[in-house]
């Protein structure tokens, strides 16, 4: 059975081509969207956890309770003002990012926890020590940030 194509179907055609040419475009928009928001995300949860362990490093010791509760307090209200703006604002995820987030997040929490046993070893507050030790901290997310999802 041969198709038979009117010219009234070849205009309904073209119009449907045209409609998915223009749509194309939105996926990509959605794709770049995802990548800012995540990159933005990861750095911002990059800068707390890397900032919260130089509060552990330098303000804690001073033994000022209001103050620790106060930079802690701090702390977890921006964890989930981030978080909460986060899920507000991305309309799409890239593809593996919650793997590549996941492993990020765990990666830094893991080298905070190590931060927060090396201060309490060393009893040193030395800035050569603690500020590159801070970034170091945040380099997972960093780096989750910066990669983009799978094409």
């Amino acid at each position: 059975m041969a198709a038979e194509f009117s010219a009234e179907s070849n205009d309904t055609l073209r119009e449907q081509l045209s409609a998915v040419e223009r749509g194309g475009g939105g996926g990509a928009r959605i794709s770049r969207s995802a990548d800012r928001f995540g990159r933005g995300y990861a750095t911002v949860m990059a800068a707390l956890i890397a900032g919260y362990l130089l509060v552990i490093v330098y303000v804690y010791p001073l033994n000022i309770v209001w103050l620790d509760v106060l930079v802690t307090a701090a702390f977890v209200v921006s964890i989930v003002a981030a978080s909460l703006s986060y899920g507000r604002r991305r309309s799409a995820s890239s593809r593996g990012w919650a793997k590549r987030y996941s492993l990020g997040f765990a990666l830094s929490v893991g080298l905070f926890g190590l931060g927060i046993g090396l201060a309490d070893v060393t009893d040193s507050r030395a800035l050569w020590l603690w500020l590159p030790y801070a970034l170091v901290t945040a380099l997972p997310l960093l780096a989750v940030g910066l990669l983009r999802g799978a094409r």
